[in-house]
C-alpha cells in the first residue's frame, strides 16, 4: 500500500475510487466501507484510495475535551492495508483546513487534485466546514460534477450502528468484550483512557 503525506506530490492514480474519513480504530463499520471500496475499484479497473487526516480532526477542533483516538495513525494505516487498499492519502488537519466547505473539498481535492472516479460513503457520512456536507448534499454535489457515488449500508452491532464514538464509550467503561467485538480484533490499550 502506498502512503502519501499531503496531496501536492501525488502521482497520477488510475480511476481513483475514494473513501474519506478519520478511520480511527478501523472497526467493523470501516472494514465494510473498505471492502466496498476495494470491490468498486476492482470493478472499474481503478485504484482504491483512502483519504484520512492527521491529527484527528476532533483533537484540533475540540482541544482540551476528553476525546481520545482509538489507535495511533501507524496502527490505523496497518489495519487499512490489511483490508487490501491500494493507497492512503494522509492530509494534515489544521484549523485553516477545517474551514474548507464540502464543495471546496470535492472540487479542489477529490476532482482537482485526485481526479477521483467514484466516492464511496455510508449513510451517516459528513465532511466539510462544521460537517455541513452530509450524505445527501454531498451525493447531489458529486453527481452534478460527474463524480460517481456508491452508497454503503451501515454496519450494525445488535441494534446500533458500529461507530468510533460508541467504541470509545465502551473503552471508557472498560467493556473489552464489546470493544473487541465491534473492532473485529483485540484492542490493545496503549495508555489509560
Amino acid at each position: 500500500m502506498q502512503v502519501f503525506k499531503g496531496i501536492d506530490q501525488l502521482p497520477v492514480l488510475k480511476n481513483p475510487v475514494v473513501a474519506v474519513g478519520a478511520f480511527d480504530g478501523v472497526h467493523l463499520g470501516h472494514a465494510r466501507i473498505l471492502q466496498f471500496l476495494t470491490q468498486q475499484a476492482e470493478q472499474v479497473g481503478g485504484t482504491s484510495v483512502v483519504i484520512t487526516f492527521d491529527p484527528h480532526p476532533r483533537t484540533v477542533l475540540q482541544p482540551g475535551s476528553d476525546f481520545f483516538t482509538i489507535n495511533i495513525l501507524s496502527d490505523n494505516l496497518r489495519l487499512i492495508e490489511q483490508q487490501g487498499v491500494d493507497a492512503v492519502i494522509v492530509l494534515p488537519f489544521t484549523e485553516a483546513f477545517s474551514q474548507m466547505t464540502y464543495q471546496q473539498f470535492v472540487e479542489e481535492v477529490l476532482i482537482g487534485k485526485l481526479h477521483a472516479h467514484t466516492l464511496v460513503m455510508g449513510p451517516n457520512h459528513a465532511f466539510g466546514h462544521h460537517r455541513e456536507g452530509h450524505h445527501d448534499n454531498i451525493k447531489t454535489f458529486c453527481q452534478d460534477h460527474d463524480l460517481q457515488v456508491v452508497d454503503i449500508p451501515e454496519k450494525m452491532w445488535h441494534s446500533a450502528g458500529v461507530h468510533s464514538a460508541l467504541i470509545r464509550e465502551h473503552i471508557r467503561k472498560k467493556d473489552w468484550e464489546t470493544v473487541n467485538a465491534m473492532l473485529g480484533y483485540e484492542y490493545i490499550m496503549m495508555n489509560d483512557k
